[in-house]
């Protein structure tokens, strides 16, 4: 089945059926936080992260990733936090620590990291929440530091500021690429659109986390060289059409169930916003294709199914925060069971 038949039906339409099912409330299984993963590096390839190299992530001659295993474009990305070039400055210890958290699991909400450096090894602990609503990764955007707060819901939503706020660096720099590639003007407004939304989405949600207690921290760019075609597209698939879109299902999530009024209301202009946005992910994916081979567009199918079975996973694995239900995020079993019904329905089905 063909992407553009997929999206003959608006996404708004298809989150509703999916929300139509939810409960109200959902119940809280647990009072933990924070879920801790751990990601063991060589010392060489720490160096390398240390260079700004992803580690084993082959390069195209343009100075851009072809894309790793979980379908990751190279570069560093708010998402992904990966690192598939070097971008000409060396990255501090608490930076490699954000970018090897980011890189492995991908849209995770990083709480805290910490790098120790043994004889054969270097152990790095990520600390993770829920998944971040989150706006669109790129390649040019650094990862982000932990962000801080008096309470999980203080840090969900400055962290969810800065992802906001990075994706209009992501959508700009996004609009440059393709405008070389000779996108449709048609498509490169619609990039122009979701910019201007996302400006709105930052300050937003940053006005929120700071009722909460806490400060949102600009995101942080760098420079980087042309990337090919295949490396943006890739990123696309990742960032847009899988995480971007459910970040669209969970903010319209969000606008139903948030237990405070105002919340309900930011996240409701936001869904209808991500919604969008996560359909220009599927039409820029369709226009990429237009331009691939039948062998890169494999990689590009497969990329996608990858980014989404492991999202799909570490939203059912997630523990269950009090506060974070209150902002209306599902709870682990129902956002397992959301992003499953995606999976079911779009992220597997697409060519």
């Amino acid at each position: 089945m063909h992407t553009h038949t997929l999206l003959a039906i608006p996404l708004s339409v298809l989150f509703a059926s999916l929300l139509s099912a939810c409960p109200l409330f959902p119940g809280c299984d647990s009072d933990t936080f924070d879920s801790t993963e751990t990601v063991d590096l060589t010392p060489d390839e720490y160096v390398q992260w240390q260079q700004g190299m992803m580690p084993g992530a082959p390069t195209t001659s343009a100075g851009g990733s072809t894309g790793d295993a979980m379908g990751t474009s190279g570069g560093e990305a708010t998402s992904s936090g990966s690192s598939g070039g070097t971008t000409g400055e060396s990255l501090t210890p608490d930076e490699v620590c954000a970018a090897v958290c980011m890189q492995s699991f991908p849209g995770a909400n990083l709480t805290s990291c910490s790098v120790e450096e043994l004889a054969d090894k270097v152990v790095v602990t990520c600390n993770l929440s829920q998944a971040c609503i989150g706006g669109r990764g790129h390649a040019c955007v650094r990862p982000p530091q932990p962000a801080a707060g008096p309470d999980p819901a203080a840090v969900w939503l400055a962290r969810c500021a800065h992802d906001e706020a990075a994706s209009v660096h992501a959508f700009a720099a996004l609009g440059r690429e393709l405008a070389a590639l000779g996108a449709p003007a048609k498509l490169l407004a619609r990039i122009d659109s979701a910019t201007h939304d996302e400006t709105r989405h930052a300050e937003l949600v940053s006005t929120l986390a700071r009722s909460a207690g806490a400060e949102p921290t600009p995101p942080a760019c760098v420079t980087l060289p042309p990337r090919d075609l295949l490396a943006i597209a890739l990123e696309n698939a990742v960032e847009g059409c899988v995480h971007e879109t459910w970040a669209a299902l969970s903010a319209a999530h969000q606008a139903r169930h948030a237990s405070d009024p105002a919340v309900r209301a930011v996240f409701a202009g936001i869904a209808d916003d991500e919604a969008r946005h996560a359909e220009l992910a599927w039409a820029i994916d369709a226009w990429l294709r237009e331009q691939l081979d039948a062998a890169a567009q494999a990689t590009l199918t497969a990329a996608r199914r990858s980014a989404a079975r492991a999202l799909i996973a570490r939203l059912g694995a997630a523990a269950d925060a009090p506060e974070l239900l209150a902002l209306g995020l599902p709870a682990a079993r129902e956002a397992a069971r959301l992003s499953a019904a995606l999976g079911q329905q779009l992220w597997s089905a697409a060519a």
